[in-house]
């Protein structure tokens, strides 16, 4: 398991993915980390623009890591992108955004390099190893 230093925070997790075989999977790896505080799964991109708006005047409760499914039904990753942007600097200022994709489509790459908010692409499921770089990356 990979530390963090001891000045670190713990972290809140959102996991956006239709498949609750994905989220049960990356929520144990990254569980397995010592500083994540939360993890929250939701099954599509408007639920969890719900969630993110419920939580607004609650600062403690932002998402520090958003693992962003492309690929769902309704709406998708780029559409919840699309309406992440319209929430309060305070929220999408503080969360960093993970594309984690199963998706091989080289269109969905390229369209992702498009969304300044995203941080990195990458595919599931998510490896333990890279967790703990991922938390710090500024």
């Amino acid at each position: 398991m990979k530390q963090i230093d001891n000045m670190a925070k713990n972290f809140n997790i959102l996991l956006i993915d239709d498949s609750d075989v994905d989220n049960f999977i990356n929520k144990a790896i990254i569980s397995k980390e010592d500083n994540i505080s939360q993890i929250t799964t939701m099954t599509s991109g408007r639920e969890a623009l719900t969630h993110l708006s419920s939580i607004i005047d609650n600062t403690e409760a932002y998402p520090d890591v958003i693992f962003l499914d492309i690929k769902m039904p309704g709406m998708n990753g780029f559409e919840f992108l699309d309406e992440y942007v319209n929430l309060p600097d305070s929220i999408t200022d503080h969360c960093k955004i993970y594309i984690l994709s199963s998706s091989m489509d080289n269109l969905d790459a390229e369209k992702g390099k498009e969304y300044p908010l995203i941080k990195k692409q990458l595919t599931k499921p998510l490896a333990h190893h890279i967790i703990g770089d991922l938390l710090n990356e500024d």
